[in-house]
C-alpha cells in the first residue's frame, strides 16, 4: 500500500484513499467529507492502485517518531509496555504494545492474548540485548475482547540460561500519570524481569545475615526515655495506594469523569502488576466511600487476578473506604 491508493475496509462498508503511511502498520485514510481516520493495513484491501508515482511522492506523510527510540534500553529490566500509537491521541485511537529488553541477555519470547477462555498467539521471536520490538498495534475498541496477556520468556546470555519466565498480566492502557523516565510519556509499564533486585535465594541470605547481625536492644535506665533506632525491614512487602484523583494527577480539573476513572483503573493494574513481580504480601487501595463507583471498578479490576484474597481494609483505620489485597 502507498499514498494515493484507494482502499476498502474489510470489516466495514466504507471506502477511502490513503493519505499518509505511519509507523507500526498504521495508515491515515481519507473517507467521506474529507474526514481522515487511522487504520491498520491488515484491515484494508486495495481496490485501485495509485499509478502517478510523481504525484504520490509529493504527499507529505504524517511524522510519527518511532517509540522504540524513546525507550531507555539499559535499565537491566525486561518490560511489557503500552503507549499511544500517536502522541497526540492518549485516550483514543490505536495502542502500541512493546516488549522492551533493557538487559545484556538475549530473549526468546512467546506472547498470547486471552479472549474469555481462549488464547490467541500474537507474537513470537528473538529479541537481542538492549532492544525493543512492537508485538501488537490495536484499536481500543478491539481491546474489549481481551482480558489479559500471557508472556513466556527464555533468557540466555553467554553460558548462562535463566529459569523460564511466565507472566499473565492484565490489559495495559496508556497511563496519564506515568512518571517513569525510562519510557515515553503516557507509557503503561509492566516489569516482567528485574535484574536490579536480588533473587529469592539472595534475599534469603540477606535476611539471615540481617538477623545474625542485629544487635540486642539495651534497656534504658529507669527514669529516662529510651530512643530506639528503627532499622526497618530489608524487604518491601506491602504498599498503600491512594486512588483519589487529586493524588494521581494535577490535570484532573480538565478531565472528564470517564477519563478520571480510566486513570484510576490503570493505576490499580500497574500497582498490582508491580506488587506481583516484586512478591508483595499486601497492598491497600484507598478509594473512599462515596457512591461506591470507584470501589466497584477496583473490584472488577482485581477480579482479573488469580491466587489473591480481596477484603475490606481495616475499618478502624480506613472507615470502609479501602480495599485490601493479600497475595
Amino acid at each position: 500500500m502507498k499514498v494515493g491508493d484507494k482502499v476498502s475496509f474489510i470489516n466495514e462498508k466504507m471506502n477511502g484513499i490513503i493519505k499518509a503511511i505511519k509507523a507500526d502498520g498504521l495508515v491515515a485514510v481519507e473517507i467521506e467529507d474529507d474526514f481522515i481516520i487511522d487504520a491498520l493495513t491488515k484491515d484494508l484491501v486495495v481496490t485501485e492502485v495509485f499509478m502517478n508515482e510523481k504525484t504520490a511522492a509529493t504527499e507529505e506523510p504524517v511524522p510519527v517518531t518511532s517509540p522504540s527510540k524513546e525507550f531507555n534500553l539499559s535499565t537491566n529490566e525486561i518490560c511489557f509496555v503500552a503507549i499511544p500509537a500517536e502522541k497526540h491521541k492518549t485516550l483514543t485511537g490505536y495502542i502500541g504494545y512493546y516488549l522492551v529488553n533493557g538487559t545484556d541477555y538475549e530473549l526468546l519470547y512467546l506472547i498470547h492474548s486471552k479472549h474469555e477462555t481462549e488464547w490467541n498467539k500474537i507474537a513470537s521471536g528473538t529479541l537481542g540485548p538492549h532492544n525493543a520490538v512492537n508485538v501488537l498495534t490495536i484499536n481500543r475498541p478491539d481491546l474489549t475482547d481481551i482480558t489479559s496477556f500471557h508472556i513466556q520468556l527464555l533468557i540466555s546470555g553467554g553460558n548462562i540460561i535463566h529459569h523460564p519466565v511466565q507472566k499473565e498480566i492484565s490489559v495495559l492502557l496508556p497511563d496519564l500519570a506515568n512518571s517513569n523516565k525510562n519510557f515515553p510519556d503516557f507509557a503503561a509499564v509492566a516489569v516482567l524481569v528485574n535484574f536490579n533486585q536480588a533473587d529469592d535465594a539472595e534475599l534469603e541470605q540477606l535476611r539471615i545475615k540481617y538477623q545474625s547481625e542485629k544487635k540486642p536492644v539495651v534497656s534504658a535506665p529507669k527514669g529516662k526515655t529510651q530512643k530506639l533506632n528503627d532499622t526497618g525491614a530489608i524487604l518491601l512487602n506491602s504498599k498503600e495506594v491512594d486512588l483519589h484523583i487529586e493524588k494521581l494527577t494535577k490535570e484532573h480539573r480538565t478531565m472528564t469523569n470517564a477519563e478520571m476513572l480510566e486513570l484510576q483503573k490503570s493505576v490499580v493494574r500497574k500497582e498490582m502488576d508491580y506488587a506481583i513481580v516484586n512478591h508483595f504480601k499486601k497492598i491497600v487501595f484507598i478509594h473512599g466511600k462515596g457512591e461506591g463507583v470507584l470501589k466497584n471498578e477496583v473490584l472488577k479490576e482485581l477480579a482479573h487476578y488469580s491466587n489473591i484474597k480481596v477484603q475490606e481494609a481495616d475499618y478502624a483505620r480506613y472507615g470502609g473506604g479501602a480495599t485490601e489485597v493479600l497475595f
